[in-house]
């Protein structure tokens, strides 16, 4: 089995426990990886200023769809609402932490950490949804750019380039990264639809890769990311929509909280539902109803108004 993969540390380390749990499952299959440099990894310009989704993600699925790969692992956040034609999510293994967590500051919370930030304090994150959140907080903050890898994010706040950073808990747990971070309740700073999980993707028909991956999938994980993505998909969230979404299951329910906020962080939205595990997609779109219903429609018309997005 060939699986498709990004090129950087984590991208390589997520594909390698994948690899791993298809070598502990099917003892004898032959797993190779293959890395591709996808358009994200090209382009050094700000998310924001780049045309297009995907930007991580398209390359890699197309090393599928062509057959030069059974399989693409992907960040699950990365991925785009609607998935390339023909392909399909043929397995979601079990979510790590789908929390954020800030690297700077001081305190043992993440809230702590984000107050303890001396006014104009520069936060350094690519993500439309951090900087919005974190504005909504602390609106005398400097959003500062940050790309990169998680090394390189860590090192630029090590150096004093930027005083905090904003990045993903799972990233850092995966790589068994050594940062003094805090979390943030994912109450009210509410993680990227997807955030923690890993989607494994074939191409539609594959039933043969369909079965040996049936043994790595996480029936909770899978009804959660069907619940985010649904919401994501009525917002038309991408890159450039400060939008977030979290689904938690427990038994054969769901709860999901969901937010959208305006980049400048002058107002943001948060809504919360639960219902039935086996409703996942249609509760993701009802809380993205109900958001656009109590001022969405404005927030995304004036997104989708700011130059480079659409």
């Amino acid at each position: 089995m060939v699986i498709a993969t990004r090129g950087s540390r984590l991208a390589l380390r997520q594909a390698e426990l994948v690899a791993a749990q298809l070598a502990e499952q099917h003892p004898g299959l032959d797993v190779e990886l293959q890395v591709v440099t996808t358009s994200g990894d090209r382009d050094r310009r700000p998310f924001a200023d780049i045309a297009g989704t995907g930007l991580f993600v398209a390359e890699v699925e197309r090393a599928v769809l062509d057959g030069r790969a059974d399989i693409a692992v992907h960040s699950a956040k990365d991925l785009t609402a609607e998935l390339a034609e023909g392909a399909v999510i043929a397995c979601v293994p079990r979510r790590e932490d789908p929390r954020d967590v800030i690297v700077g500051g001081g305190g043992s919370s993440g809230e702590e950490r984000l107050g303890s930030l001396p006014s104009g304090a520069r936060v350094g994150t690519s993500s439309m949804r951090r900087q919005a959140l974190a504005l909504e907080a602390r609106p005398d903050l400097e959003i500062v750019e940050l790309r990169g890898n998680v090394d390189t994010r860590l090192a630029t706040v090590a150096r004093g380039e930027i005083d905090a950073a904003v990045l993903a808990a799972a990233g850092l747990e995966r790589l068994e990264a050594q940062a003094d971070s805090g979390p943030l309740d994912e109450s009210w700073w509410v993680p990227a639809p997807g955030q923690g999980a890993l989607a494994i993707e074939t191409a539609a028909g594959r039933s043969e890769v369909v079965a040996l991956l049936a043994a790595l999938s996480d029936p909770r994980s899978e009804a959660e990311l069907v619940c985010e993505r649904a919401f994501a998909e009525r917002l038309e969230g991408g890159c450039s929509v400060p939008l977030g979404c979290l689904a938690t299951a427990s038994g054969s329910t769901l709860v999901v909280t969901g937010f959208l906020g305006a980049p400048d962080g002058s107002h943001g939205l948060r809504d919360r539902i639960s219902g039935p595990a086996s409703d996942a997609s249609a509760l993701g779109v009802e809380l993205a109803e109900a958001i656009l219903d109590a001022g969405g429609k404005d927030i995304l018309d004036d997104v989708h108004a700011e130059p480079g997005t659409s």
